[in-house]
């Protein structure tokens, strides 16, 4: 084991492996002195890191605190709920099951989940043209949410959440287009759980979690609010997150650095780890396989299945997922032609930097020379890409009916299983838009018009806030936006984007 000398932030069980090339070396010491400092900037509690290639850990360390209020250090087996990175866990979970002859990724899902149905305005019986791969590259055409047990009410059961998405809307035509979608994975992870046989939960942990040995992860609630010793999330203006939640598939599982590296080593060596092959190669290549093009720009990214790729004119090809949610953020990437990847595991929210750490890592690393291209990569085949999701074309605003004036008012989104902080409260109250998950239903020029709240822009990128929409009824009290988000006013339960409402 290399030397570690520790500065004034705890810095615990840090690992460097012996005989490292001087270059790597020098990049990793440089970190380990700048790391504290961008956690203090960000005020994180706790983090950890781990730079690994297709051999195993060349670094990995644990800097600060499992919580504000406790002194216990993060170290590499320190559990962190990694949120929307259980995305590539749960392809990963599909694509053994479709090894296993259990799973097609092509059939419709009524094939595995009969009484599934959804409803479209686009097309009838869409459910018979949802697909397990449209599923995991998000190109379904479902919303990101489930009426229940979502990101807001992190509540009940991972059953209930999934049976909670029957009966809904579909935000675009099947895969036609591109739209982050958690519901969709979850949807998923549900069909896995019943033609397997076991729950979800279970089947993570026998295909994945020990055949990797990886001790320190699951997506059990059950097992993970067990652990005094995990890591506790912090959000700015909430006091207390929920400790686990019904989202397993989509963002549940909790992990730690040591054990993370061990699943981007499976992904770098293509299916192999410890020179057993658990994973058929070919299945590794079509998650890689570009079904959507998310950024356009020089920097190109696409979704395959459960992971980002993309191409960079600097680096070359890298593969990647993020996640946020529940006072965690978290990133991992790898470098297919490198043969290195890169870990960060934080509790805090927002953190953007959880990203760039990472980043500036690996980045530094390759800009330096401290490491070469050692792999052949095939070259990205984007043809069959759909593109992100816009407006529908056809979409045409009704007319307002005054009898419409009974819904114009405000909506709170139903927010629940958190406790706030008091000027959180104080914000809910004085109805600030920035803190505030709300929308607003009025007329305007002749039609009935929907505006969210500036709260909705934590979500980032994936949610394209909507500002001052016209809406379409599709059904007495069924509307629609342009780009395909339903404000369902029917009944007792309004919801917006499947969250639920309450008047104001």
């Amino acid at each position: 084991m290399g030397g570690c000398p520790s500065g004034t932030v705890p810095q615990t069980g840090c690992y460097k492996r012996e005989g490292l090339d001087p270059k790597i070396e020098t990049v990793i010491d440089e970190f380990r002195v700048s790391a504290p400092a961008t956690m203090k900037k960000g005020k994180v509690p706790g983090c950890a890191i781990a730079l690994v290639d297709e051999q195993g850990i060349l670094w990995t360390e644990g800097f600060g605190y499992t919580d504000r209020k406790r002194n216990i250090p993060v170290t590499p087996d320190t559990s962190f709920l990694i949120c929307s990175m259980s995305k590539t866990f749960t392809a990963t979970a599909v694509m053994l099951a479709v090894q296993d002859g259990l799973l097609d990724l092509d059939k419709p899902i009524t094939t595995y989940l009969p009484d599934f149905k959804v409803y479209s305005r686009y097309e009838e019986h869409p459910e018979q043209k949802i697909t397990l791969r449209g599923l995991l590259s998000h190109t379904a055409g479902l919303p990101h949410e489930a009426v229940g047990c979502n990101m807001l009410e992190p509540t009940g059961s991972f059953e209930d959440r999934v049976r909670s998405l029957y009966g809904s809307w579909l935000k675009y035509p099947v895969g036609q287009a591109y739209s982050y979608s958690g519901a969709g994975m979850d949807l998923a992870a549900y069909v896995l759980q019943v033609v397997s046989g076991i729950a979800f939960e279970q089947y993570m942990k026998e295909r994945i979690f020990v055949p990797l040995s990886m001790p320190n992860s699951t997506v059990d609630m059950n097992e993970i609010l067990g652990k005094s010793d995990r890591a506790i999330g912090h959000t700015v203006g909430i006091a207390k997150n929920p400790s686990a939640h019904c989202l397993l598939g989509a963002g549940g599982v909790w992990t730690s650095a040591a054990d993370l590296a061990r699943f981007v080593r499976l992904h770098i060596n293509k299916g192999t780890l410890e020179g057993e092959r658990l994973i058929a190669d070919s299945l590794i290549d079509a998650m890689l396989a570009p079904r959507a093009l998310i950024d356009d720009s020089e920097d190109e990214q696409y979704y395959g299945l459960g992971i980002i790729i993309g191409r960079s004119p600097k680096h070359g090809v890298v593969v990647q997922h993020s996640g946020g949610g529940g006072g965690f953020c978290s990133f991992m990437l790898w470098y297919p032609e490198y043969g290195i990847g890169a870990i960060s595991l934080t509790n805090k929210m927002p953190f953007p930097a959880s990203v760039g750490l990472p980043l500036a890592l690996t980045g530094r690393l390759i800009k330096e020379g401290a490491v070469d291209k050692r792999f052949c990569v095939p070259a990205l085949e984007c043809g069959k890409c759909v593109s992100k999701w816009g407006e529908w074309s056809e979409h045409k605003p009704s007319p307002y009916k005054p009898e419409w004036e009974k819904y114009c008012r405000k909506y709170d989104l139903t927010f629940s299983g958190y406790k706030l902080e008091w000027w959180a409260k104080i914000a809910l109250v004085l109805d600030l838009d920035k803190y505030t998950p709300r929308i607003e239903v009025y007329e305007k020029d002749g039609y009935l018009c929907s505006t969210e709240s500036g709260f909705f822009e934590i979500f980032g990128p994936m949610w394209n806030r909507q500002v001052s929409q016209r809406l379409q009824e599709v059904r007495p009290g069924l509307f629609f936006t342009a780009s395909g988000a339903a404000l369902d006013l029917r009944g007792e339960a309004p919801t917006w984007r499947n969250y639920r409402l309450k008047k104001r």
